[in-house]
């Protein structure tokens, strides 16, 4: 009986791989664990299963975490990227597996320097395995391997939402996140470097076909150009780009809440107690999910296009209670965590999703939870 330790599993995507993990590894022992252990042992309980057990643990305090992680299989962090370097040296020390959601370039390319710890530790450790970085770099691997010469790569994803919310505003994934792909400076690969450019800029339209038409898409921050230059080295690639598309009157909302300095670093005293403006945003935005009983239905899909006309697609249909991206974000790092444990990788380190996951054994995972994979338009799993 193997044991998932997953950080953070009562949050937004925390609780897809939880749910994920109960349905599909039927045997193993899945614990939630995070500071908040009212929101944990709720979580928990809501299975009504022996499987499924809560921790209460502070992942700022070294000791507490590693104690944790010892005997535990593998470790799916599922918080806030921030403590990705933290919480894999905790694993490198309690001897854990483990797997994350990404790193927002710049902690990805940082998590890649403990690969010699885990080659040591004979453990493995996936890095970026949710929606888009994770699903999207798979995408990539599986059409660029076919390919004996590669010159574009271009990433994005889209949504149509036909859901009636009785609420404004709903937060489709973490509000730091959306913050961060907002104002941070996106990277992108041209010309065999890497290289930033502003905000929001490279803006292009997408036609996505009947399913979800002409979108929008901006370039932003995002962990596949940290790794998927490297990976098509060799095949000559030259240039590679990551874009988001939003609706517009989300993206009228976000940008009112940035330009009001809702999303500040600065800190500002609430009677006796010093907080950063944006912790405390978030704390009111991370609230901003579906109202229960609310039946959601949005469709996501994630692009992948090489050369301009290889075309893959990852298309995820939400299940009622939980948005699609939501779902194309868990599930792949779910799925993944069980390709570890099942030893279905074979060899130990740091990788980025395209140098350890199969895609063939992945997207037939996929399949079995309604995530349809494209290729040129063909269904292929």
């Amino acid at each position: 009986m193997k044991k998932y330790f997953v950080l953070g599993g009562y949050g937004i995507i925390g609780k897809a791989v939880v749910d994920d993990l109960f349905r599909y590894s039927k045997k193993d022992i899945i614990i939630i664990a995070g500071r908040d252990e009212d929101k944990a042992r709720n979580f928990a309980k809501s299975f009504n299963s022996k499987r499924v057990k809560y921790q209460k643990v502070d992942i700022s305090n070294e000791k507490e975490l590693v104690d944790s992680l010892i005997g535990k299989d593998i470790c799916i962090n599922c918080v806030q990227y921030y403590f990705n370097l933290t919480i894999m040296e905790s694993c490198i020390k309690a001897k854990t597996n483990y797997v994350d959601l990404g790193g927002m370039f710049h902690m990805t390319k940082k998590q890649l320097g403990l690969c010699k710890e885990f080659i040591k530790i004979g453990k493995c450790a996936i890095i970026g395995m949710g929606g888009a970085p994770g699903l999207s770099n798979v995408l990539a691997s599986y059409a660029g391997d076919k390919l004996t010469k590669i010159n574009t790569i271009d990433i994005v994803f889209a949504d149509v939402d036909y859901t009636k919310y009785s609420q404004s505003f709903v937060l489709p994934y973490s509000f730091k996140t959306l913050v961060e792909e907002f104002t941070l400076n996106p990277a992108i690969f041209r010309e065999g470097k890497i290289r930033f450019v502003e905000p929001r800029s490279g803006v292009k339209e997408y036609n996505f076909g009947k399913e979800f038409g002409k979108q929008t898409g901006f370039l932003t921050l995002h962990s596949e150009i940290a790794t998927l230059p490297d990976y098509f080295r060799k095949k000559g690639i030259k240039r590679c780009e990551f874009r988001v598309t939003f609706d517009e009157s989300f993206i009228e909302k976000l940008d009112l809440l940035i330009s009001l300095g809702f999303s500040s670093n600065k800190s500002v005293e609430f009677g006796k107690k010093e907080t950063k403006i944006i912790d405390s945003t978030t704390k009111i935005m991370d609230k901003l999910v579906p109202n229960r009983g609310v039946n959601i239905k949005d469709k996501e899909i994630i692009r992948v296009i090489l050369n301009g006309n290889k075309i893959v697609d990852a298309v995820t249909q939400s299940n009622g209670k939980m948005s699609a991206g939501v779902l194309d974000t868990g599930i792949p790092c779910s799925i993944a965590s069980q390709i570890i444990i099942n030893g279905k990788v074979y060899k130990s380190g740091v990788f980025a999703p395209e140098d350890a996951i199969n895609p063939t054994i992945f997207f037939k995972e996929l399949k079995k939870r309604n995530i349809i994979i494209r290729e040129n338009g063909r269904t292929i799993n």
